[in-house]
């Protein structure tokens, strides 16, 4: 096996740790931008023998969250500090893996075989898939004591290598290999969308109930019920190189993807920064319940305080009229008749969403919420904190 290499950029820091033969051309870099809840950076490395035109690719943490149940899309849309290039809709990993594999030989590939990838990962699936599992057990546990219990349909944990054939942009017949330590979670729960303020720490909670690799569950990514799907790789690698030298380049290749991982110091930073993200969200998960408890107490007193001017209002109008009924019966039946259409009569109103509302004339104020409906207020308007806490704003005819 050739000698471990330290993976740099032209400024010497390290990325990566890989083997690689001397006749390769090595660099990686980083990509400093957080792409999903669990990914806060990516390092990208490769090895190149331009000689025989043979490239190999090493890419960390990709990942992905698609939101099959259309409540937590749209609670998405007014929850701040959503990444909004880790949502995408679920494709089957032969998919995604050729995908990935096109993209970065700019060649259209037909799957000629597959087998399992003999990374670090892919050499012990059981362990990987028992760390990936501790982790989402760390989100569950959080998300249960928020009082947000969650149950997974599947999990996977899939080593896949799929070689491929084309022909490059000269001509020339070439071999790609692609592999990928795939990974994925499916799950559900019951409780308001409102939590699902990250992929897997918002909307989980509890514990597995089934292992897509122990139970004879659906196809991953099928599950039901489900309410979305995290899906993603560990580590992606690729191997282009002409027909001609795909035994010798194979060789190569396999020593790198066997050898290749994260420098350590970077992974450590890379695990800290997730728990930081964690945190950060399992904050404002706590604030919007906190938010959301105080106005359903604030809701709850305005409709008492309604309830009682209207009450108020009713009682007076009734005594209005009955006092015009005893006095002058005759001549004051037009009046009578007129305020007791007042009483039962309605203006109409239109909300922001230009849906019209029926409101008793009563009200001096009429106000929305923040989804629309409509609330009228006899009496004096409630305080600006009172409207700002209800996320009212006040309407006309």
């Amino acid at each position: 096996m050739s000698e471990l290499k330290k993976l740099t950029d032209q400024d010497n820091y390290i990325y990566a740790l890989a083997s690689v033969p001397d006749s390769y051309m090595t660099g990686a870099s980083l990509v400093n931008q957080i792409q999903h809840e669990t990914v806060p950076f990516t390092v990208t490395a490769h090895a190149i023998d331009s000689s025989r035109n043979i490239m190999i690719f090493g890419l960390t943490d990709e990942m992905f969250t698609t939101y099959v149940n259309p409540m937590i899309k749209m609670t998405l849309k007014s929850v701040p500090n959503i990444i909004w290039n880790s949502i995408r809709d679920f494709i089957e990993p032969g998919v995604y893996l050729k995908q990935f594999a096109e993209a970065i030989s700019q060649m259209a590939l037909t799957a000629v075989s597959n087998t399992k990838l003999p990374s670090i990962l892919g050499r012990d699936p059981q362990k990987s898939y028992n760390d990936m599992m501790a982790v989402y057990n760390a989100y569950f546990q959080r998300e249960t004591s928020l009082g947000t219990p969650t149950f997974a349909n599947n999990s996977i944990f899939l080593p896949l290598l799929v070689k491929y054939k084309g022909i490059s942009k000269s001509g020339v017949p070439c071999v790609v290999l692609a592999g990928m330590d795939y990974k994925g979670c499916e799950y559900y729960s019951n409780v308001s969308a409102l939590s699902a303020i990250s992929p897997i720490g918002g909307l989980l909670g509890s514990l597995f109930k089934t292992n897509q690799q122990e139970a004879g569950s659906a196809r991953f990514g099928h599950g039901k019920p489900c309410d979305a799907i995290d899906w993603g790789a560990a580590n992606k690698f690729a191997l282009i190189c002409p027909e001609e030298y795909e035994q010798e380049a194979t060789k190569d290749f396999i020593e790198f993807v066997s050898t290749f991982r994260m420098d350590p110091n970077l992974r450590q930073q890379f695990d800290q920064k997730v728990i930081e993200r964690s945190n950060m969200m399992a904050n404002q998960a706590m604030q919007y319940q906190a938010m959301a408890q105080q106005s359903r107490i604030n809701l709850q007193r305005s409709q008492q305080q309604l309830q009682q001017t209207l009450a108020q209002n009713s009682a007076d109008m009734s005594n209005m009229i009955m006092d015009s009924w005893n006095q002058k019966m005759a001549s004051d039946s037009r009046i009578s008749q007129a305020r007791s259409e007042a009483v039962m009569g309605v203006n109409t109103y239109q909300n922001s969403y230009g849906q019209n509302y029926q409101v008793d004339v009563v009200a001096d104020h009429v106000y929305e919420n923040q989804h629309g409906e409509v609330y009228g207020v006899s009496g004096s308007a409630p305080d600006q904190s009172v409207l700002n806490d209800l996320n009212w704003k006040e309407i006309d005819k």
